[in-house]
């Protein structure tokens, strides 16, 4: 597949860095991909499609063993997969049985924040998490979040206020058990 990945690209220069991210994440994406789906066909098609995604916002990637790259390969594959995932469901191709626990994976968080901010971060729900991460910790735009994700500006924005207000929600709730 890295033949056809890499016809895709002009320069030399992002050839070889695509190549680098391919060899340095391409397994870690399908494991991630294999547990939501749990099929390794459908995981590998997630992620071939979540390196055609990769190769659209090529610009954006500094860094290649960075650890924002890393999350946006991993958010990048999850969505996809998870795309796949309903658009089976939706089918009638999978079993409610099949759901159970897919889309609570944890994200690891960079393990030298801390805090209480960080700690209600990872009790959001996956989809919550991400968001925030993309537009905060990775300073995405709405519009760029909105391309990798495959939803519209508006969607994007209605996901920030949600978990904004699921935050401030868990925020309020272990602040007032501290004072008690």
């Amino acid at each position: 597949m890295l033949p056809i990945y890499l016809a895709l690209i002009e320069s030399e220069e992002d050839k070889n860095k695509f190549e680098q991210i391919y060899t340095t994440y391409r397994k870690l994406m399908f494991y991630v991909a294999n547990k939501i789906l749990r099929d390794e066909q459908l995981a590998e098609d997630a992620v071939h499609s979540s390196f055609l995604k990769i190769i659209q916002n090529f610009d954006k990637i500094v860094e290649i063993d960075g650890h924002k790259t890393k999350s946006y390969v991993v958010i990048t594959v999850r969505n996809e997969s998870i795309n796949l995932y309903r658009s089976r469901r939706r089918k009638g191709e999978l079993s409610l049985d099949q759901m159970e626990d897919t889309f609570m994976q944890p994200f690891s968080l960079p393990q030298e924040d801390s805090g209480e901010l960080i700690k209600a971060i990872s009790e959001l729900p996956v989809i919550h998490r991400d968001i925030l991460k993309l537009k905060y910790i990775m300073n995405y735009s709405n519009e760029e979040i909105g391309s990798m994700l495959d939803i519209s500006e508006d969607a994007v924005r209605k996901r920030l206020e949600r978990a904004r207000n699921k935050l401030k929600g868990i925020l309020e709730k272990e602040s007032t058990s501290n004072v008690l």
